[in-house]
Order: C-alpha cells, then structure tokens, then sequence
C-alpha cells in the first residue's frame, strides 16, 4: 500500500491497477478501500515480471555465491549503467 500511494501522489490520475493472481493484493485493496478498478492478470504484468527475471539473470554479480561477483561498487555501478542503458549502446554501435 505503501508504493501504491507513493505512485498515486505521483500519478494521481490512474484509473486502474494490474496485479498478478497473488490474493494479498485483493486483501490489501478492500483494506485500504482503494476506488480504482482492480485487474487481477498476467496478461498485464508479464513485461514488468520479465524486465526483473533480466536484471536478475544479468546482474549476477550482485549474488555473492556467483563466481562473478564483483566487490566494486565502481564495476557494480559501470554494470547497472550498461544494462540500463544497453538498448542506446545497441543502437549507436549498429548504426
């Protein structure tokens, strides 16, 4: 509840929220007497849940068990920046 409002004083125009099947979601919302539509759906959470599975998988080395971890926080910083940013680099290299 604590995001959703931040996001909501944010965006305060936001007419509805998509959340996975997760009951607690549901819970929470009646709780709170949220008034905004709530979808409940994979269909609209998919890319949200697929963009954390590629941090996850690419930023390896934030896990200490991995053989890559970096004990930097220089490469660890110089990592996110090209992660984040690798959809520019892409494109400024094949150009």
């Amino acid at each position: 509840m604590q995001l959703y409002n931040q996001v909501k004083r944010s965006i305060p125009y936001i007419s509805c929220s998509s959340t996975d099947a997760n009951s607690c979601y549901g819970l929470a919302f009646a709780e709170h007497k949220v008034k905004e539509l709530h979808i409940t759906t994979k269909a609209e959470t998919h890319l949200i849940e697929s963009a954390n599975s590629s941090i996850r998988d690419n930023l390896v080395r934030f896990n200490r068990r991995s053989k890559r971890f970096s004990k930097s926080w220089e490469m660890l910083a110089y990592t996110l920046l090209l992660f984040f940013n690798q959809d520019q680099i892409n494109t400024a290299v094949y150009s």
